[in-house]
């Protein structure tokens, strides 16, 4: 769990770096959250408490849509977070990780979105994603070792909209 911590503020900071932001908050005032979390990947449980798919400003992305266009087959959520139009979502998959990366080099196009980088590092893959290079709509995909020991891969998708 502390390795998929680790990786999920990476993940994080390169969607905000990627997008030019200041963080959740930087240019809004109110939070509105969504968070569920789950004991076992097994489990799943989501509360929502009316976060935005869409914020005001930028090019309009459909946070939503595009997050649930990056669901990676043969999953289980883990965890979901959404906060001032970015969403960041954990799960488990019996997938490999070279199977995953195939799956969202396919999936991220289709999703109306471009790869502006993929990097692997120690067994890791990060894909980097926008509309285009110069827009402040996009996010980040994280693919490592599950860390259940079971086999198979957790995956980080984290999707938003820097203002």
């Amino acid at each position: 769990m502390r390795h998929t911590r680790a990786l999920s503020l990476a993940a994080l900071t390169v969607l905000l770096v990627a997008c030019g932001g200041g963080g959740p908050g930087a240019s809004q005032s109110s939070t509105d959250t969504e968070q569920s979390t789950a004991a076992e990947p097994s489990t799943e449980a989501s509360v929502d408490a009316g976060a935005s798919a869409t914020p005001g400003g930028g090019n309009g992305g459909d946070v939503e849509a595009v997050a649930e266009a990056l669901i990676p087959p043969n999953s289980t959520e883990v965890s979901k977070t959404v906060a001032e139009g970015i969403s960041f979502i954990i799960y488990e998959s019996t997938d490999s990780i070279e199977s995953l990366q195939s799956h969202y080099e396919g999936a991220i196009p289709a999703a109306g979105m471009q790869i502006i980088s993929t990097s692997t590092a120690g067994g890791n893959v990060s894909i980097v994603f926008a509309e285009d290079e110069g827009s402040t709509f996009g996010g980040a995909v994280s693919i490592f070792p599950s860390s259940t020991g079971g086999g198979g891969s957790g995956v980080q998708v984290t999707v938003g909209e820097s203002n």
